[in-house]
């Protein structure tokens, strides 16, 4: 039943980032969110949470010695050393470490069902990793990415209306995907 909540938060994630988008006062906001180093505190810390607990939920092979205790203990460990070694654009790290983590569970969760439908979450999902990949390991991309839109009112609001659409559609398929685990 993880999946269906999983999908059922980002959609309302992608809905408020559209929102967030589509504000007044998004410019400003998105000029200083790459380097806002509590945001990037509190989504690092959240993705390394999210990491442990999906190698607690679900093993890796080569990570199998780890007990759930020990994934614990290292994920506390990383937290500040993210923090500190990290810390230029952390924001947009921790951004894109959550948007590889989500898919996930979906991901999981969908490989079992053989409608079509299960190519929305999926096709999402990649998207979000792709993305999400980008955004750890080159930065400044999403920091360049976030002055562009900063910059242009009309690609924001276009911006704004595709994060809108896919987290309505995610939040279709989060609830396909909770009457289709509940059956």
């Amino acid at each position: 039943m993880a999946a269906p909540l999983a999908a059922a938060a980002v959609a309302v994630g992608l809905l408020a980032l559209a929102a967030l988008l589509a504000a007044p006062q998004a410019p400003a906001g998105l000029r200083a969110f790459p380097r806002a180093r509590a945001v990037g505190g509190v989504l690092t810390a959240l993705a390394w949470a999210w990491a442990a607990a999906e190698l607690i939920l679900h093993s890796v092979d080569f990570l199998a010695f780890l007990t759930p205790a020990m994934t614990v203990v290292v994920a506390v460990i990383c937290v500040p050393l993210s923090w500190t070694l990290l810390a230029n654009l952390l924001s947009v790290r921790g951004l894109g470490a959550l948007m590889m983590l989500w898919p996930m569970p979906v991901i999981l969760a969908v490989r079992e069902d053989v409608s079509a439908w299960r190519l929305l979450p999926v096709s999402v999902g990649y998207l979000s990793l792709t993305l999400g990949m980008v955004l750890v390991f080159h930065p400044w991309t999403g920091r360049a990415l976030c002055e562009g839109l900063a910059a242009r009112p009309l690609t924001r609001r276009a911006v704004a209306a595709v994060l809108g659409l896919l987290g309505i559609l995610t939040g279709v398929g989060a609830f396909i995907l909770g009457k289709a685990v509940g059956e």
